[in-house]
């Protein structure tokens, strides 16, 4: 959770530039982005009181937000932005990319019934396959 979707960088390059200058510019794009998403000092998150809770949202003025907007286009905007939604739910102290269990078979997170289920499944046929049982 909070990794970079690094597609909408090199669709945005590849508008400007050739091929080749566009795979390389994408990557120092990407490399800057995902250190700014680590910094835990620039905090683009403004809060708002809805119903006597707080609620954290993307602030829309941040300048570099909207610099990257207007210079690379809203896909890597909505990029850089549902990182760090994810980096902010799942760490927001430590700013950093976490691993989540997924259920690629259905499109979601996985409970943990349905990750133990799976590891002993893979565990009892590593064993067939070594003849331990």
């Amino acid at each position: 959770m909070g990794e970079l979707d690094t597609r909408p960088f090199h669709e945005a390059m590849k508008r400007k530039y050739n091929e080749e200058d566009a795979e390389e510019r994408a990557s120092e794009l990407c490399s800057l982005w995902e250190e700014y998403l680590k910094d835990p000092d620039w905090h683009p998150f403004k809060v708002t009181t809805v119903e006597e809770k707080h609620q954290e949202s993307i602030d829309e003025e941040d300048q570099k937000l909207k610099d990257l907007k207007k210079e690379m286009g809203d896909g890597a905007y909505r990029a850089v932005v549902a990182a760090l939604m994810e980096i902010n739910e799942y760490n927001p102290s430590g700013r950093y990319i976490t691993s989540e269990l997924w259920n690629y078979g259905e499109g979601r997170r996985a409970t943990l019934r349905e990750g133990i289920a799976f590891l002993l499944n893979k565990w009892k046929i590593s064993k067939r396959k070594r003849g331990m049982w």
